[in-house]
């Protein structure tokens, strides 16, 4: 539930009504999973849960989202599967002589188009904190873990995606139901805020962690890919992202 927050609405130079922590928005299973760790975060979360467009018309907001997108290949076609990776966890050593990973373009360009292609990604406006360091494939990851899930059916996009709908719900954040994302708002070029239309009239709301954007709709329950060979074991939903990133997937997590 927004806040009315006077200290950081007397900073801004804008007419901000609310102030919370963390915006997500979209009809996305990404922006839902991203609002469900928040609030386990115990961070204040608006969440628009209206389909966002690849082309919204308000043209500082499209300029936005064409910037985090431009050096990404950007598939035609989406990807309905629900990713799976196995990973353990790593020790972060602090000692500043510690090996620095090498920084790999290609591969973070890669899994930003796989965020983008499906309806499990989501696009930050700054790269979250606390998500647990994982090693996967050689590769570190960075994981915000939801809890522990397994799929019971064939098509397990489906099933998680209304576990996830069910998550959302029990946290109360669908009390606004239908509220829209019209635009975001920029102070001193960065992302500050965003509008929010609701049915009380359009809002202005300050989010001073970040905003989350899950691009696009839900897959309707007949389009879910069937998947029958999932791996066997304890499994963990978990948003999954990748250092300095600003994209996150919603994937099922195994132990390696």
């Amino acid at each position: 539930m927004a806040r009315i927050d006077e200290e950081a609405i007397e900073a801004s130079e804008l007419p901000w009504d609310y102030v919370v922590d963390v915006i997500c928005a979209g009809a996305g299973l990404g922006a839902l999973a991203h609002a469900i760790w928040c609030t386990d975060l115990e961070l204040d979360v608006e969440f628009a849960d209206a389909e966002l467009s690849s082309e919204p018309s308000d043209p500082d907001t499209a300029a936005y989202l064409k910037s985090m997108t431009d050096d990404v290949d950007l598939p035609i076609d989406r990807d309905l599967e629900l990713a799976v990776v196995r990973a353990k966890p790593v020790v972060v050593s602090k000692d500043r002589k510690a090996t620095i990973e090498p920084f790999f373009g290609s591969r973070l360009r890669d899994f930003s188009a796989r965020c983008v292609a499906s309806p499990f990604g989501v696009i930050y406006s700054q790269i979250p904190e606390n998500m647990t360091t994982l090693r996967s494939s050689g590769e570190t990851i960075q994981a915000g873990i939801l809890g522990d899930y397994r799929p019971e059916t064939d098509r397990p996009g489906c099933e998680l995606a209304e576990w996830l709908r069910g998550q959302i719900d029990e946290r109360g954040l669908l009390e606004d139901a239908g509220t829209t994302l019209e635009r975001l708002v920029f102070e001193e070029g960065r992302v500050a805020g965003a509008a929010l239309a609701t049915a009380a009239g359009t809002r202005l709301v300050r989010a001073t962690v970040g905003i989350a954007l899950s691009i696009g709709p839900a897959p309707s329950s007949a389009d879910w890919p069937v998947q029958p060979d999932l791996p066997v074991g304890p499994t963990q939903v978990a948003v999954v992202s990748r250092t300095a990133s600003r994209f996150g997937l919603v994937e099922l997590l195994y132990s390696s």
